[in-house]
């Protein structure tokens, strides 16, 4: 997998109410994209490491 699959919006919007709730203010746009994309990241990192443990000998 090299390229990070895209999500549904709800996936997007608990990470990003998470931290406007955190922070206690609204995400700009760009912290808002930048969010998306680690969101995106990390999610592919976490599936290629289950699959490696799938298909471990």
């Amino acid at each position: 997998m090299n390229e990070p699959l895209n999500y549904s919006d709800i996936a997007y919007n608990e990470i990003i109410l998470y931290l406007e709730t955190k922070w206690d203010r609204r995400l700009s746009n760009h912290e808002r994209h930048v969010l998306i994309e680690g969101y995106r990241y990390g999610r592919m990192v976490e599936a290629e490491n289950e699959i490696k443990i799938l298909f471990a000998e």
